[in-house]
């Protein structure tokens, strides 16, 4: 990563992450929903609403970073789409979120309705910085990339939850009712891959098509 490398920081927080890609070379702006908690010494830190509007003209960056954003927001059609638009054509979208599809976040919400890291909402509060609003799948994830021109270029996840290696034995009984699921096989095989299965947050790369 170089200085000519643009990257914005979405949802920057204290800047933590914005040092460190300054570190790397980059050329950093961030944004966040409260920018007067931005500690990062010599990068611009620009306020962005719950709307996800980015205030950024179009095609500016070539790096796009989210990191455990998007489960705070609601509306993420309007928000890739801005997302999309900052991006230069080729530019990558990294962002990480909790994932839902892991072992123990099903046999949660089994048996208490809500998924990991997904508690139940209290009705009237709006807390866009604490409160976790949006559990979305991988497939519903590059679904909505898709319509706004982006596609996943990679998955990965930050560990394995041993909760979800002791529930290993379910996978076959997992495996075998997604290949009853006649024409969409193909996806929901990749729904229920072991990296999914298994990971704690997932890691997507996606890239804006040229």
């Amino acid at each position: 990563m170089t200085n000519q490398t643009h990257v914005l920081d979405i949802g920057a927080g204290e800047g933590a992450l914005s040092e460190r890609l300054k570190k790397a070379g980059a050329s950093v702006t961030a944004c966040d929903y409260a920018p007067e908690q931005f500690k990062a010494q010599g990068i611009e830190c620009r306020k962005c609403d719950k709307s996800g509007t980015l205030p950024f003209p179009d095609g500016q960056f070539d790096l796009a970073v989210a990191v455990e954003v998007l489960e705070h927001i609601d509306g993420h059609a309007g928000f890739f789409h801005e997302v999309a638009r900052i991006l230069k054509p080729g530019g990558l979208f990294l962002f990480t979120t909790p994932n839902i599809l892991s072992l123990k976040s099903r046999i949660q919400f089994l048996f208490t309705g809500s998924f990991y890291s997904f508690g139940l909402l209290e009705p009237f509060t709006d807390d866009p910085i604490h409160q976790h609003i949006s559990p979305f799948t991988m497939n519903r994830y590059a679904w909505m990339l898709s319509q706004h021109g982006l596609s996943i270029h990679r998955v990965a996840t930050d560990k394995v939850q041993t909760s979800s290696l002791l529930l290993s034995l379910l996978v076959p009984f997992i495996r075998l009712a997604s290949l009853g699921q006649g024409r969409n096989t193909g996806l929901f095989q990749k729904q229920n891959s072991w990296l999914l299965l298994s990971g704690r947050k997932l890691v997507i790369v996606a890239r804006k098509a040229l």
